[in-house]
């Protein structure tokens, strides 16, 4: 049992890493819901083409903590190490990849992004409310991918709570601009889905202005200079692409099934479609714990291995897992019990709200199979093991789970309740694949002194 359980101190360290996270997402998730309930009162259409717009923006979000992860695991080994110089580098690698990735996708909404609305429906009016959205939504992906940069890099190195403090900034901001905006209090003029893009837009740079002074203030390990943005050695450049290229090749797969998913999803109807988008907001409530096992793994797993102690990060590892998976019952019971009630704040049809509330309640279930995936990926990433990573998340996904959901929307009538019980089945392999990853130990390694 001493495997699988901390000590005091152990959960003491846990909840000092992990809380102001955990807190963080809650409460981006919870103004995320009002936002979603906001758009909701424009309609089912309204809240499908947003759906579809979030669901495209989410490739290019993990696509981008994906090229930015090669080199937040050696941020968080560097850091162990106090290898400063190294650490600095990491940073400027991800400013230059985020970037470059925000340039690229924006390109890709302003001439292709119509074109990739219409994948997921027929319905114009959808399609209009999307274009709408997207149109003002991609100039935000530059701000963003700046903030990413610092905070992943603050999170590496265990700096979590300032953090928490610009989120919540943030998204009073956002929230507050969605009800001016989308309804047009205080004289604003009343812009439906073009206000919640707005508020949006301007809750990123105001989250941008404020990770920036934090970078000046506390960022001092890893802040780089304009000057010496290049200023990568190749060995450590070289180290990075070889760590973030299967990272990147496995968010942007994962993000891309996820999306095949809702598309899968998407031709059961509109209803459907809306109910997805409710289901998402409400369980990213309970999900939000998936963000303080990442970073408790890098932190305690990662910096331990960086220091070269080796042993202590496989206890580490072994305890976050069985950590993962109880407090993941605990927050699928509440997931389930607020499946009763929490769907009458929508102005949605009863068939949308009874789809809504089968997926929540689905979600509720399975949590604790998500969490313990989640904490075995983030246990093989923190050690560089990226085939590993690979094989159990996209690979997987690709292989078993998308082609089911595929073949499923496209050769039977199941009703889309069932479809999505089947496809959420596929987690449960996973889980015993991940494991013969974990034992093959690939993972247990000291990537500072290891190039």
């Amino acid at each position: 049992m001493k495997r699988l359980f901390g000590d005091k101190a152990f959960y003491k360290n846990l909840f000092i890493v992990a809380a102001p996270i955990v807190v963080q997402q809650l409460i981006t998730s919870s103004v995320q819901l009002v936002d979603n309930v906001m758009v909701g009162k424009l309609g089912e259409l309204a809240i499908g083409s947003v759906s579809v717009v979030n669901q495209l923006f989410f490739v290019v979000i993990l696509i981008t903590f994906g090229a930015m992860g090669g080199a937040g695991v050696y941020t968080a080994q560097y850091f162990g190490s106090k290898d400063y110089p190294k650490l600095k580098q990491t940073f400027r690698f991800k400013l230059l990849i985020g970037l470059s990735i925000a340039l690229f996708s924006f390109l890709v909404f302003t001439f292709l992004g119509k074109l990739l609305m219409a994948q997921f429906t027929t319905n114009p009016q959808i399609i209009s409310y999307g274009v709408d959205y997207y149109s003002i939504i991609k100039w935000s992906m530059f701000p963003w991918a700046i903030s990413v940069a610092i905070s992943n890099s603050f999170r590496e190195t265990g700096i979590t709570k300032p953090l928490l403090t610009i989120s919540i900034v943030a998204i009073i901001t956002n929230t507050v601009l969605n009800y001016i905006l989308i309804f047009g209090k205080f004289g604003a003029p009343e812009l439906g889905i073009t206000g919640a893009a707005i508020a949006t837009l301007i809750s990123r740079f105001v989250e941008f202005g404020l990770m920036f002074l934090l970078l000046l203030k506390r960022g001092q390990h890893f802040s780089t200079k304009i000057t010496s943005l290049f200023k990568i050695d190749k060995t450590v450049l070289w180290a990075i692409v070889l760590m973030a290229i299967p990272l990147t090749l496995n968010e942007t797969l994962w993000s891309t099934g996820q999306a095949m998913f809702l598309q899968a999803y998407s031709t059961r109807g509109e209803n459907a479609l809306a109910a997805m988008n409710i289901a998402g907001a409400i369980s990213q409530l309970v999900f939000i714990t998936f963000g303080g096992i990442g970073t408790a793994v890098a932190v305690m797993v990662g910096n331990t291995l960086g220091r070269n102690e080796l042993k202590e990060a496989k206890e580490n590892a072994m305890k976050l897992v069985t950590f993962a998976v109880i407090f993941a019952f605990l927050t699928g019971i509440i997931l389930i019990v607020l499946s009763f009630f929490i769907l009458g704040i929508y102005d949605v049809t009863e068939e949308t709200k009874q789809i809504a509330k089968f997926v929540i309640r689905i979600n509720g279930i399975f949590i604790p199979v998500y969490s313990f995936n989640v904490a075995m990926y983030f246990t093989l990433r923190s050690g560089g093991d990226t085939r590993s990573t690979l094989m159990m998340d996209a690979g997987y996904m690709w292989v078993v789970s998308v082609p089911i959901a595929i073949l499923l929307s496209r050769l039977t009538s199941l009703p889309i309740t069932l479809l999505f019980l089947i496809v959420q089945l596929m987690d449960i392999p996973k889980m015993f694949f991940a494991v013969s990853r974990y034992k093959k130990e690939h993972w247990v390694k000291n990537l500072a002194i290891a190039e």
